[in-house]
């Protein structure tokens, strides 16, 4: 098993980067801007992908301000079975969110490209949390996600 590990420190406070992380409005500002999103234990969250799909999250964990967890309850893929979780603390002047991405199948070329990828918006987390201005590019993501589903680089 792989695991996605980030650490971000974003200049904001906590309650604005758990909206961030919790809502329609805040995740269609720098993940997926075409998803059904509620803050519930036990709703499935829907993050459509440019016309691949979509992926599904379970919440399983919600504490306010603190800590989220998802699970990926996607019918066969290899997010299947994985768990996402924001960790959410001060660190001085900042809120540090701990990303994790758990239980990939294998270090192979899903995880790279998710890797980095996490690593990117997350940046976009952190600028959304910062400035108050949505940061995703739907068309760049609409010709990202197609170059990976049709393998191009």
């Amino acid at each position: 098993m792989a695991n996605i590990y980030h650490q971000v420190l974003i200049q904001a406070d906590r309650h604005t980067v758990f909206e961030a992380v919790t809502t329609q409005k805040g995740l269609s500002g720098w993940w997926v801007a075409d998803c059904k999103v509620l803050p519930e234990v036990g709703f499935v969250n829907e993050f459509m992908v440019a016309g691949h799909g979509s992926n599904k999250m379970k919440v399983l964990v919600l504490q306010p301000d603190t800590f989220v967890e998802w699970e990926c309850v996607n019918d066969n893929d290899d997010w299947t079975g994985t768990h996402l979780t924001f960790a959410l603390s001060d660190k001085g002047d900042f809120t540090c969110l701990d990303f994790k991405h758990i239980g990939y199948p294998a270090e192979d070329e899903v995880y790279a490209t998710c890797n980095f990828h996490w690593a990117r918006h997350l940046t976009m987390l952190k600028n959304l949390c910062e400035t108050g201005i949505a940061q995703l590019d739907q068309e760049q993501e609409r010709r990202e996600v197609k170059a990976v589903h049709e393998g191009k680089a």
